[in-house]
């Protein structure tokens, strides 16, 4: 009898679980999925920073942010359930219907000082991928590990060896998986770089082409009294700038696990035009996510942080906070708030923060149902499929996508 190949996902964060979790529900077809990092034992833990101070569950990548600027870290993590394991827990977006009952609105009883205080400035409390616990897809494959549905290989894919636009294996340092069709869900940035290292640009045009995140400035508070919240993010503020463009400021209510003495207050544009791209150079692979490349970025990044000053200097963060320190030098922001727009852009242009929310690098290689233009048995599922970086959170945006492609894979299956 001839055994059946699996089908291989690349990558068990938050898409490649819930694209296993689906396939799971819907064929008996053996799965296998290849992912480097471990299960979390923090899904009872609230305060975000204290989960990221676990450094085994996140690796750092360097990254471009503006064009002809320095290299900066970008952290993904690297751990079962990916982003949903460790991220901030905010769902500023809506709830994803299949997941009701699994988040919860925050409430006073949630909410420190810093969150307050933004309150007190037009904010409004987030959704929490919190509902007694953190919601974390990688719990259902661990069930599904233990039930012997799904086989979990703990090691990082180096190479795909294809033949005539079919992929035929998967290869690891260890290990070379045979699969019948493979779904990649490693991530706007690990995904089309996976790609071209295996030479695919050969087959598929436009891989990694139109890399976009969230541009975001974050100032740091000096607090009067320490902190003592549950969770590290509660409240947020949307706005717009002149041209329409969406703002979002989010309230923390410390600057890591540490520090209870610091908050951190931010805002990000949260629908740039701007685009980047992941290429393979010469000596490296190279990330460039090219932020505030329009003269309507750079206009509504600037009308960002003119606000995020004022809410800064108001009564309400006064009454919280000794100082509001904008840069690593300790530049006040009374300094920040006397520069001209000329200034205020290049200061920008240097001390713009790189958040986990990088999408769009694959979108144009694939067609409606994720499955890539040009190669027989290859689907992507995850972040870098989506037009455009979401204008929310973008954890409740992948897991849509990853859902609805895994069924539509499904749905091909015998």
């Amino acid at each position: 009898m001839t055994t059946q190949l699996p089908i291989v996902v690349i990558g068990g964060g938050t898409a490649g679980c819930t694209v296993v979790s689906t396939l799971a529900a819907m064929t008996t077809q053996p799965i296998v999925l290849i992912e480097p990092g471990s299960p979390s034992v923090h899904d009872d833990e609230s305060a975000f920073f204290t989960v990221l101070s676990d450094e085994a569950l996140s690796r750092e990548v360097q990254t471009t942010l503006v064009d002809g600027g320095m290299d900066m870290p970008y952290v993904q993590a690297q751990v079962l359930g990916g982003g949903s394991a460790i991220n901030g827990l905010l769902l500023t977006g809506e709830e994803p219907s299949f997941l009701s009952g699994l988040t919860r609105m925050a409430t006073e009883e949630d909410c420190g000082q810093v969150g307050t205080a933004l309150l007190a400035e037009n904010g409004r409390f987030s959704r929490l991928w919190w509902n007694g616990g953190r919601w974390n897809p990688g719990r259902a494959v661990q069930h599904l590990v233990e039930e012997g549905r799904v086989t979990v290989i703990p090691e990082s894919v180096t190479y795909l060896e294809h033949a005539q636009r079919v992929i035929k294996v998967a290869h690891t340092t260890n290990e070379a998986i045979e699969g019948s069709l493979f779904v990649m869900c490693a991530g706007a940035l690990a995904t089309p770089a996976l790609l071209l290292h295996s030479s695919l640009e050969r087959a598929v045009s436009g891989i990694g082409d139109g890399l976009q995140n969230h541009p975001t400035i974050t100032f740091t508070l000096v607090l009067k009294d320490t902190v003592s919240q549950r969770f590290d993010a509660t409240v947020v503020r949307e706005s717009c700038s002149s041209s329409g463009a969406d703002l979002l400021t989010v309230a923390y209510e410390r600057t890591n696990a540490d520090n209870t003495t610091s908050g951190l207050l931010s805002v990000s544009l949260m629908n740039p035009e701007s685009r980047g791209g992941v290429w393979r150079s010469n000596t490296a692979m190279q990330h460039d996510f090219n932020m505030l490349a329009t003269i309507r970025d750079r206009v509504a990044m600037r009308e960002a942080v003119r606000e995020l000053i004022s809410t800064a200097m108001s009564a309400s963060f006064s009454a919280i906070s000794h100082q509001v320190l904008v840069d690593s030098e300790g530049t006040s922001v009374e300094v920040l708030d006397a520069m001209k727009n000329a200034e205020l852009d290049e200061w920008i242009a240097v001390h713009l923060t790189v958040v986990s929310h990088a999408a769009s690098s694959c979108h144009d290689i694939v067609d409606s149902d994720g499955k890539v233009r040009g190669v027989g048995n290859l689907y992507i599922a995850d972040s870098s499929i989506l037009h455009s970086v979401p204008p929310c959170s973008p954890a409740g945006p992948v897991v849509i996508e990853a859902a609805r492609i895994a069924r539509a894979i499904g749905e091909t299956l015998t």
